[in-house]
């Protein structure tokens, strides 16, 4: 009993002496938050397992080596090694993995070698070792080759390859696990130019008291699990580098298939046969030349039989081809029902329609009209005698009800198998009015919660009431004027309606002062659009607006806050709320001044192109106010 004790006791103790605070930046598959990605799951399993106390925090890159300076973290996941940061800092001994970097471009370019890149503008993350470190930084490889390039700074790699998916910058430089988890999803390709393999691993300040301890659980633990390949590490690394997406094959396809494999062996083992059969009979012959004259027509019997034969051989080439084609239009449908938001009920339907005409070429007549507005929507040959009927209802719910009707030669197919075809794709069709019908919920849910937050922002100051909603229509009217497409206009219009819910955190007496704000209370009035950021980051249908909202009060010349982005480096979204927030605070009574008139308000819109806000969204804005 007293042995139990004492453990208990021990496990306390450690559990109390080694509190740590661990930075993590997102860096798909390596970090994606506190609970996914391949760091966090290592680092999880070896904490609890040694029964560590941990906290994360989360931030960009850059700024995570000033909390690590400034003491306010005591580690940061997944860094490179470098010389100099070991100087400065202390790294793990046991690698988590090893990476290099990689050198992206776009389709279209034509970059292969090291020597394109001079004159080329390149992306790379802030603070980034394939970056800045004098070893492995491409920066010093291409001063030592003599070529000079212009680099792009960004904050996280999703930026470099957006901007780069965008044609923003000619090149940009990424690791390589973050490179093959998205390169097909902004449609770039890697180059020849790879550099700089480096051991990824863990990294702590000098001046941590519990980093030699620290260090070693981690570094014993990672050595256990790499020993045993079916050990968690390897799980993990598997589930986020070696994982395959399996398309599963309905089962009337697999049918369909297993029955075109069984004619085609039953016909190469006849084809087989009938080989052998001309061979012997091609001896008989030579054995029987004497009689040539007898037998020749029965080689001609046997030459026609050889020439049947191919012809079916070729029609069986021919229906073949016609079933490849008929899968992959039936893939395209099935795929198509991902994309619900943005096909409608009536196009995907009738897309279904075409492709049953394309597998039954014997239809002739197609009718496909909406019950409650007697609509025809399609219609395709004439109605007669001679062709067998099939009629389907499509009853989505009380306001959406669909009849399409089918007429095919009877001869010529079988009403049974058109049926079965039908069914299928009936499935289909409840399928995708089914997940259409949850994202339309899902998506609702989502501006309910916005509106809310909007509302309580409102209650709590009295000069934001109505200011978030005429910022989100003005920001919405320059995101058409730009002919931007429909789901960043929406993302534009969501982000401009919580631009300001970071002000819920700033008291009210500061919010409403008519005096001259002290730098205190300046300073507390800028920390919102972080409080803002912080609020909405972590909820996953937010993110990319919590990044809007974070640098609505950034500059074109880079004296913004919080971040001092400048140029392009600020979000679009962000660039069309920063000019209709100010234009909604110069025409708003604020409690330190009146209304400012119209024509002062557009020539301070004017002077401040190219320094406050983006000189081309500025023009688009003003050519808006001057068709009012």
């Amino acid at each position: 009993m007293i042995k139990k004790i004492m453990l208990l006791v021990v496990l306390l103790l450690v559990s109390i002496m080694f509190p740590i605070k661990i930075g993590i930046y997102y860096n798909p598959p390596k970090i994606i938050d506190g609970k996914t990605g391949i760091f966090p799951e290592i680092l999880n399993y070896i904490f609890k397992k040694e029964n560590i106390e941990y906290k994360y925090v989360f931030d960009t890159f850059s700024n995570l080596f000033k909390k690590l300076d400034n003491n306010e973290i005591d580690a940061i996941a997944c860094v490179g090694y470098s010389i100099w940061r070991e100087e400065k800092y202390e790294f793990n001994n046991e690698a988590f993995m090893s990476d290099w970097a990689v050198v992206y471009i776009n389709k279209n370019s034509k970059i292969t070698n090291i020597f394109d890149l001079k004159g080329k503008k390149i992306g790379v993350l802030k603070k980034d070792i394939y970056y800045e470190d004098d070893e492995y930084g491409i920066k010093k490889k291409l001063e030592n080759f003599g070529i000079k390039a212009k680099f792009i700074e960004y904050y996280t790699y999703d930026a470099i390859f957006n901007a780069l998916f965008k044609n923003e910058i000619d090149a940009g430089v990424v690791n390589r696990t973050y490179g093959l988890l998205n390169e097909q999803k902004y449609h770039l390709i890697p180059t020849d130019i790879v550099f700089s393999p480096i051991k990824v691993l863990m990294l702590l300040r000098k001046n941590y008291k519990e980093k030699d301890r620290i260090i070693k659980l981690i570094d014993s633990n990672l050595k256990n699990l790499k020993e045993n390949r079916d050990s968690i590490y390897y799980e993990i690394l598997n589930k986020y580098l070696y994982v395959e997406k399996i398309f599963k094959i309905p089962e009337w396809i697999k049918m369909s298939m297993y029955l075109v494999l069984f004619v085609l062996i039953v016909f190469i083992v006849d084809h087989y046969i009938l080989v052998k059969l001309v061979e012997k009979r091609t001896k008989e012959l030579r054995r029987m030349n004497i009689l040539l004259s007898v037998k020749n027509d029965e080689l001609k019997s046997l030459n026609e039989e050889i020439a049947a034969q191919n012809e079916e051989l070729e029609s069986l080439y021919i229906n073949n081809e016609k079933l490849k084609d008929s899968l992959k239009l039936l893939i395209r449908l099935m795929s198509d029902i991902g994309k619900s938001e943005y096909i409608s009920e009536e196009i995907y339907i009738t897309k279904l329609i075409e492709a049953f005409r394309f597998i039954n070429p014997y239809v002739e007549y197609i009718k496909f009209e909406k019950i409650d507005e007697k609509n025809v929507l399609l219609k395709i040959g004439e109605l007669n005698d001679d062709l067998e009927i099939i009629k389907l209802d499509l009853d989505f719910d009380d306001e959406l009800d669909y009849y399409i009707e089918l007429g095919f030669r009877k001869e010529k197919t079988g009403s049974e198998y058109a049926y079965e075809i039908l069914e299928s794709f009936k499935t289909l069709a409840y399928a995708f009015y089914k997940i259409r019908n949850e994202a339309k919920i899902e998506e609702k849910f989502r501006e309910d919660i916005i509106k809310s937050l909007v509302s309580f922002l409102e209650l709590h100051d009295e000069y934001t009431k109505n200011h978030s909603q005429k910022v989100a229509e003005l920001s919405k009217r320059i995101a058409e004027k730009m002919n931007l497409d429909k789901e960043m206009q929406k993302k534009i219009y969501l982000t401009a309606l919580l631009h300001d819910i970071g002000k819920l955190i700033i008291p009210l007496d500061i919010l409403n002062k008519k005096a001259k704000l002290s730098d205190e209370e300046y300073n507390q009035i800028k920390m919102h659009p972080i409080y803002g950021y912080n609020a909405l980051v972590k909820i996953e249908s937010l993110k990319e607006i919590a990044i809007g909202i974070r640098h609505h009060h950034e500059r074109w010349d880079g004296k913004g806050y919080p971040d001092g982005l400048k140029e392009d480096e600020i979000p679009l979204v962000s660039q069309v709320i920063a000019l209709a927030d100010a234009w909604d605070a110069m025409n708003s009574k604020r409690a330190y001044r009146d209304v400012l008139k119209k024509e002062v308000a557009i020539e301070e819109i004017k002077k401040n192109l190219g320094k406050q806000f983006s000189p081309r969204i500025g023009k688009i804005f003003l050519k808006i106010i001057a068709e009012e």
